[in-house]
């Protein structure tokens, strides 16, 4: 029986969009608070929302105040919402990780831009199924967001498959919470290149019985969308 992230590819079907556009416009609301003022720093900071890539269509990305912790894709305003308290949100969770575990400074930073840049590309995952008419969910956002991080931040792979197994168990971590969600992306994203992502697997952040069909999975959701994937200079 195959893999259901196998299963699930193997029953994609997509319409192209229209050529690539330029690359996404960032805009930063004013932060209305020390919190979401200290949210906006790490943002722009980490680079977290720059990109080479590009999209089907214009796309606007928004790091905003919000009323609640979130991130969303609006495929009607063609826009990715950032929301600061969740920004918050990741940071004080790894924050209190890394100090349970006596991580030091630099670690505890990388940790942080792993996990914003594995949320922005899982946004970027939501914009890409939806742009190309394909079926959105969360699951196909992060197969997007497999291809996208590994073309895009091939330096941050191992950070974001660290943090999101770190954060895999806390609850309310918009898009970066779930067990099995952790694993199949670490799995992914170990599958683009075994040899460069080794510390992936023995990190732990995807089983050790699994990591022989990493390859395998990664190359069939390359084969079903990787198309849509498009890097400035391609």
């Amino acid at each position: 029986m195959p893999h259901p992230v196998i299963a699930l590819v193997l029953s994609m079907t997509s319409t192209l969009g229209a050529a690539p556009s330029s690359e996404l416009s960032v805009r930063y609301e004013r932060p209305d608070s020390a919190s979401a003022e200290q949210a906006k720093k790490l943002l722009k900071d980490s680079r977290v929302l720059k990109t080479g890539l590009r999209l089907p269509e214009q796309v606007k990305v928004v790091a905003r105040n919000c009323d609640s912790p979130k991130a969303t894709w609006d495929h009607d305003k063609r826009e990715i919402s950032l929301c600061y308290s969740l920004v918050g949100k990741v940071r004080d969770t790894i924050k209190g990780i890394s100090e349970t575990e006596e991580i030091d400074g630099k670690a505890t930073d990388a940790r942080m831009e792993g996990a914003l840049t594995a949320l922005f590309h899982h946004e970027l995952g939501h914009a890409l199924s939806t742009l190309n008419g394909m079926t959105d969910d969360d699951r196909q956002a992060d197969l997007f967001a497999a291809l996208t991080l590994t073309a895009d931040r091939p330096k941050r792979v191992v950070a974001a498959a660290e943090a999101r197994h770190l954060l895999a168990g806390h609850l309310g971590i918009d898009h970066l919470s779930g067990m099995e969600e952790s694993a199949t992306f670490a799995c992914l994203l170990y599958g683009s290149d075994p040899a460069r992502y080794g510390p992936i697997v023995k990190g732990g952040w995807v089983p050790a019985e699994r990591a022989g069909s990493c390859a395998g999975e990664y190359n069939q959701v390359k084969s079903a969308i990787g198309d849509k994937v498009v890097k400035v200079g391609n």
